[in-house]
């Protein structure tokens, strides 16, 4: 058994955090912790916009519609070393008010199986990426937008929507 590197850890400790934030909202709300989670991923957001600017000079574009909100904040994280490449993501808007988004690989799939496992209906799957995306239509766009999860893929991606509420 050999040490983590200082990014293995930093995704370990991502993944403690994110997983203990999700089993506290199952404790307080069940296997409907939607509300909670969304303002956690509107602050997650919102952190990540002002120090990635404040910090390091990196700033999001301003945006109006959903799929430029959600296309920005991947710049903004590409740019910000958050996310590895635009590639790890398809952003597909049929409507102006509904964006369909791929996630091919996320580091938070081991939650995503664990609740899985654990018996979590799909529907019931509160997701870190998506929920962020969703969070910056509504910083970025100023749009009013939630998220529902379609589809988890044990082998590292997962898909949903992006709508206006």
């Amino acid at each position: 058994m050999g040490d983590l590197t200082r990014e293995e850890a930093g995704w370990a400790l991502a993944r403690v955090w994110l997983d203990a934030l999700e089993d506290t909202a199952r404790d307080f709300f069940g296997n409907r912790p939607r509300i909670f989670a969304r303002r956690a991923y509107e602050h997650a957001a919102e952190g990540l916009i002002r120090i990635l600017e404040k910090d390091y000079g990196i700033k999001a574009e301003p945006a109006d519609s959903i799929k430029a909100a959600i296309d920005s904040y991947i710049d903004l994280g590409v740019h910000g070393g958050i996310f590895a490449d635009k590639s790890d993501f398809a952003v597909v808007s049929y409507t102006p008010s509904r964006v369909e988004v791929t996630v091919y690989k996320c580091p938070y799939i081991d939650s995503c199986a664990h609740l899985i496992n654990e018996g979590v209906p799909i529907a019931n799957i509160t997701c870190p990426r998506i929920g962020c995306f969703a969070a910056a239509a509504n910083i970025l766009a100023k749009i009013d937008s939630i998220y529902e999860v379609h589809q988890v893929k044990l082998d590292g991606g997962c898909s949903g929507a992006v709508m206006k509420a």
